[in-house]
């Protein structure tokens, strides 16, 4: 409890927004967007359910996911993530996600759905999640959240993706006409050569400074990937690694605060269905099955 309460007051008097890191809003979702600086918006791959909806046009193949992570060494900031997502088709994708974040003390639930569908060069995609907050000795909170979000190919090397969550701007209570935030990301990923891939994001809250994320993700060997990554703000530095064999993945990342310390997870991904045939070329941001 004395650690909790520590981690707490440290986030509540810091330069970074305790909405963001406390309340777990804006932080990515998986070991792979953990790994690479939390960077979100430029993988297609099942966690893009959770991530940036509008990605998801761009799967070959549907899936299912699950990941773990302990933040900070303390189980009050544990999260535990759930993720589908159907294989591309005439009607486009259809992605699924849920998520408990917290403890007994301070927890979020949610869930979602979403469609996005490709469209020329870019896919776009729109969501719907139940959002519900629950604070000891407080009755719980629900609210209904809308996002979008996109990502277009602008060369077989390059592609940009931007997302906004909570574009209506949901209020999260009476008091002081309080809005739960409204968070926009947008970046770039650039693959020189087919074994790295580059990435940029920007995440702006409405209400706070704009964070900087950088990342790399390396392919050593066949099926086997090293991530790293930074963010700025709130100088949080990333790595993990990744193996895959046939249709199943797992990943690990870590991650340190300079102030809050070590945090981990875990996932493992599962990729279903027939592969989706393109008439155009894929890059890695594309790839379903990484």
């Amino acid at each position: 409890m004395k650690s909790t309460f520590r981690i707490f007051l440290l986030l509540s008097f810091s330069g970074t927004s305790f909405r963001l890191m406390a309340g777990n809003d804006g932080f990515s979702y998986g070991p792979r967007s953990m790994g690479t600086g939390q960077i979100s918006t430029l993988f297609t791959d099942v966690w893009a359910a959770h991530n940036n909806i509008g990605s998801l046009g761009w799967l070959k193949r549907g899936g299912v996911a699950a990941s773990f992570e302990n933040r900070y060494n303390s189980s009050a900031f544990n999260q535990i993530a759930f993720a589908a997502a159907t294989t591309p088709g005439k009607y486009g994708a259809f992605g699924f996600g849920a998520s408990r974040f917290g403890s007994d003390l301070f927890n979020q639930t949610r869930a979602q759905a979403g469609w996005a569908k490709v469209f020329g060069i870019a896919s776009i995609g729109i969501q719907g999640q139940w959002y519900q907050v629950q604070a000891a000795e407080f009755p719980a909170r629900n609210h209904f959240i809308l996002s979008f979000g996109g990502l277009a190919k602008l060369t077989p090397k390059v592609s940009f993706a931007a997302s906004i969550s909570n574009i209506t701007q949901t209020k999260a209570s009476d008091f002081q006409n309080e809005k739960l935030p409204t968070i926009a990301k947008a970046g770039v990923s650039y693959n020189p050569v087919k074994s790295v891939l580059l990435l940029a994001e920007v995440q702006k809250d409405l209400d706070q400074k704009a964070l900087v994320k950088a990342g790399i993700e390396y392919e050593i060997r066949t099926n086997l990937w090293l991530r790293t990554g930074f963010t700025t703000g709130i100088q949080l530095a990333t790595g993990g690694i990744a193996f895959k064999w046939r249709d199943l993945q797992l990943d690990y990342s870590v991650s340190n605060h300079p102030q809050l310390g070590w945090s981990q997870g875990i996932g493992l991904q599962m990729i279903l269905g027939k592969e989706k045939t393109t008439s155009s070329g894929a890059v890695k941001t594309a790839d379903s099955e990484k």
